[in-house]
């Protein structure tokens, strides 16, 4: 348990508190880090990132690693209600997550090596984990066509009997994923990441966790056979008679859930997507750009707006040509209806930076995004900020149908839906037909047959062409 763990508690509690893992707290205070604000502002790149949270690749003097920096911007009281109710106390996610690892490492389970964790008093919260060395994420490591049927079937004998062994002990995740599975290449020790929603009970209901865990691994990286080798390596393991038809039902469940639909959809982006955060959050803005950005960095012409929006164009000091929109809200609705579900408000500007990095991610056409922000001016007011790349307005005439249709279809799959109330947000981006106006882009959750269909008749009819059947989800 947490409470019998010996950690260093540096702070007041007025201040925030920080607790560092034993190994690692005389090398953190060697490095001037001894406060949660020091923590917190650690520079790095942001790899994966949610409306109220992120992770950071951050990198410290003389560590013989990168770690992974979690930042909670805002931890709720629906939070920390639930972690009460899961037997974490009033804690953040952050906390909760921390009390997982250490607990399973006492139990013998390879896990991520945790550094430090805690909160600053004003409602953030982190945890520092270093990354996982000379580890491979399952889908990259099964994609590998150099693996062998010999290696690929001892690896699906390992890893259900890992997942067994763990729902035995009594830990249990709804996050049982492939993309939070990292596999050794040499020894085939499975390691889980992502603890923050764990539970200290064994699962209720085990058809669901791993139906969860086949939907999210695409057919392309294992076969029936393999995932029949995992079912019987569980059972085997667990000693618990499974249903390979309620497994399979809840497989089909659960794919058209759009974090299950995400890990499915292949990232076809050329490069990996980072961002940096700067001015205490206010600014987020790819790295080329983050270099680069004015110092300080809440300024104009982002910040400071005093019309309620408007579009323009901006050069960027390395001569780049840009579109910067900016605007100021007043949302005192949506800020308490964000506040009462216990979650981060998104301005335009944050929503229309996460369309855009999304359309990017999976390679549709679109302006590249630069940077993008928001910050709070008032208990009801915030300014924001979108900038992305500039693209020439091209004639459209002799664009074919079938290559809006096969455009709509790309948006589809990503889990994206336009909204052709203000006409047709596409436009030619270089030779490809792809989308020049984010603000009509909206991603969703779920994305069923009639609303595929509707899409295109609407996107046929605003064409003046006759419409053609949209295949099914």
């Amino acid at each position: 348990m947490l409470a019998s763990v010996p950690v260093a508690c540096p702070l007041k509690p007025s201040r925030g508190w920080m607790r560092a893992h034993p190994d690692h707290a005389e090398r953190l205070a060697s490095l001037g880090i001894d406060s949660p604000l020091s923590l917190l502002d650690l520079p790095g790149e942001v790899v994966s990132g949610h409306p109220d949270r992120h992770v950071a690749r951050v990198e410290l003097p003389g560590w013989p690693c990168g770690l992974y920096l979690k930042r909670q911007h805002r931890v709720g009281w629906r939070e920390r209600f639930t972690q009460r109710r899961a037997g974490f106390g009033w804690a953040s996610r952050s906390e909760r997550e921390a009390d997982i690892l250490i607990e399973l490492e006492a139990a013998g389970f390879p896990t991520p090596n945790w550094v430090a964790f805690g909160e600053d008093g004003t409602g953030r919260a982190f945890l520092l984990l270093e990354e996982l060395r000379d580890l491979r994420e399952l889908r990259q490591h099964l994609g590998d066509i150099r693996l062998s049927q010999h290696e690929r079937r001892e690896l699906a004998e390992r890893f259900g009997q890992a997942v067994a062994e763990l729902h035995g002990a009594g830990f249990d995740t709804p996050d049982l994923t492939a993309k939070h599975v990292f596999v050794d290449p040499d020894s085939r020790a499975i390691t889980l990441i992502d603890w923050q929603n764990a539970s200290r009970t064994r699962p209720r209901d085990r058809s669901q966790r791993l139906g969860a865990l086949h939907a999210s691994l695409p057919e392309s990286l294992a076969s029936t056979r393999e995932r029949l080798r995992f079912l019987v390596a569980y059972r085997r393991t667990s000693g618990i008679p499974l249903r390979i038809d309620s497994i399979a039902l809840e497989a089909r469940k659960l794919a058209k859930r759009r974090s299950i639909r995400d890990q499915r959809q292949p990232v076809v982006t050329g490069k990996e997507q980072r961002l940096v955060w700067l001015a205490s959050e206010a600014v987020c803005a790819v790295p080329d750009v983050a270099a680069i950005w004015p110092t300080p960095a809440v300024c104009e012409p982002f910040y400071g707006a005093a019309t309620p929006e408007v579009t323009r164009r901006y050069t960027l000091a390395d001569g780049r040509e840009a579109v910067l929109m900016r605007g100021r809200c007043w949302a005192p609705a949506g800020r308490l209806r964000a506040w009462f579900r216990g979650r981060s408000w998104r301005s335009p500007g944050v929503t229309l930076g996460r369309v855009l990095f999304h359309l990017e991610r999976y390679g549709i056409p679109s302006p590249r995004l630069f940077a993008f922000g928001q910050r709070f001016t008032s208990a009801t007011h915030s300014e924001w900020f979108v900038l992305h790349e500039a693209h020439p307005i091209l004639n459209l005439n002799g664009v074919a149908l079938c290559e809006y249709q096969e455009l709509l279809e790309q948006l589809h799959n990503a889990g994206c839906r336009p909204d052709f109330r203000t006409g047709v947000p596409f436009g030619r981006i270089g030779d490809r037909l792809g989308v020049i106006d984010p603000r009509a882009i909206r991603i969703v959750r779920k994305l069923s047959s009639r609303k595929r269909r509707a899409d295109a008749v609407a996107l046929a009819q605003l064409l003046r062409m006759p419409s053609r059947s949209h295949s099914p989800e």
